[in-house]
C-alpha cells in the first residue's frame, strides 16, 4: 500500500512511513461497520427465509383447520337432515298408531270417530286401489302421505275397521306400510328368529326391543281382548341359499299388556310376488 502523505510504498502493517515518518492510521471502524452490515444483511436474509417458511406452515395449518371445520359442518348438516327425516317418519307413522289405539271396540262408527277425532269412510273406498285387494273392511282411515312398496303405491298407514253381527265395530287393523317401504320382505336379519327369543309374560315393548323390528301390522279383536303384533323380516338360508320371508306374531293381552303367545309363519315368496304384481 502507499503512504497517504508522500505516496511511498509501505507494508500493510507499518505504523509509520519509512520515507516521511508520517503515522499511518487505518480506518478499522468502517471495516467493522461494513462487516456488521454484511452480517445483519445475512441475518435478515436468513430470518426472512425462516419467517417465510413459518408463515407458509401457519397458512397450511389455517387452511387445514378451515377444511376440517367445513367438513364438520357438512357432516353435522347431513346428520341433522337424517334425524329430521327419521323424526318426521316416526311422527307420521305414530299418528296412525295413535288413532288405532284409541279405537273403542264394541262401539258404532259415530262414537269411534268422536273418540279418535279421525274421519272414517265406509265401504272399500280407499284412494289406493291396491289396498282394497289386500283386506276386507267396513270403514277405513288412511294417511294423506303415500309410500311405494314393491312398485305399488299405498298409504303410509291405514286403520281398517270391521263390524260384527250387531253392526258395532269388533275388530281393528293397523297397516304400517311405512315399515316395509324400503323392502316388502321387511328387515333383513342374519338368520331365522326363534320364537323362544320372546318370553311369555313380558310387555309388548320388551318383546319389540328383543326383536329389534317395527310391527307392520297390528290386529285387535273385542272377542279375544288380544292384540296381535305382526313383524316381517327375511334372511338367506345357509343350506339352500334361498331368501326366506317370515311373519313373526306376538299376541299380547289388552288387559295386562303381557305376551300370551308367540308364533311365526313362512310366507310363500313366489305367490307373494305374483300377488303383488297382479295387484
Amino acid at each position: 500500500m502507499k503512504c497517504p502523505e508522500c505516496g511511498a510504498e509501505i507494508n500493510d502493517n507499518d505504523v509509520f512511513c519509512g520515507s516521511c515518518g508520517a503515522e499511518i492510521i487505518y480506518n478499522n471502524i468502517d471495516t467493522e461497520n461494513a462487516e456488521q452490515k454484511h452480517d445483519e444483511k445475512s441475518d435478515n436474509k436468513k430470518n426472512g427465509s425462516k419467517n417465510k417458511k413459518d408463515s407458509g406452515k401457519k397458512e397450511k395449518k389455517r387452511s387445514f383447520k378451515t377444511t376440517l371445520k367445513i367438513a364438520g359442518v357438512i357432516a353435522a348438516v347431513i346428520v341433522i337432515a337424517i334425524i329430521i327425516v327419521c323424526v318426521l317418519d316416526s311422527v307420521r307413522s305414530s299418528k296412525g298408531r295413535k288413532i288405532f289405539e284409541q279405537v273403542p271396540l264394541g262401539r258404532d262408527i259415530d262414537i269411534i270417530e268422536a273418540d279418535t277425532g279421525a274421519a272414517f269412510i265406509s265401504g272399500e273406498n280407499s284412494s289406493y286401489g291396491a289396498l282394497n285387494h289386500i283386506a276386507d273392511y267396513d270403514y277405513i282411515c288412511e294417511a294423506e302421505d303415500s309410500v311405494t312398496v314393491s312398485g305399488i303405491k299405498l298409504p303410509e298407514w291405514a286403520v281398517l275397521l270391521r263390524k260384527g253381527s250387531d253392526n258395532s265395530v269388533n275388530e281393528a287393523v293397523l297397516y304400517n306400510f311405512g315399515a316395509i317401504k324400503h323392502n316388502w320382505m321387511g328387515s333383513k336379519t342374519a338368520a331365522k328368529i326363534e320364537t323362544a327369543a320372546i318370553e311369555y309374560g313380558v310387555s309388548a315393548k320388551s318383546a319389540e326391543r328383543t326383536l329389534g323390528l317395527k310391527p307392520y301390522t297390528i290386529i285387535k279383536e273385542s272377542a279375544e281382548n288380544m292384540s296381535v303384533y305382526v313383524y316381517r323380516y327375511h334372511y338367506v338360508d345357509d343350506e339352500s341359499g334361498n331368501t326366506v320371508v317370515m311373519n313373526f306374531y306376538v299376541a299380547v293381552s289388552d288387559v295386562d299388556n303381557q305376551v300370551k303367545n308367540v308364533y311365526d309363519k313362512q310366507l310363500d315368496y313366489l305367490n307373494l310376488i305374483l300377488q303383488t304384481e297382479n295387484n
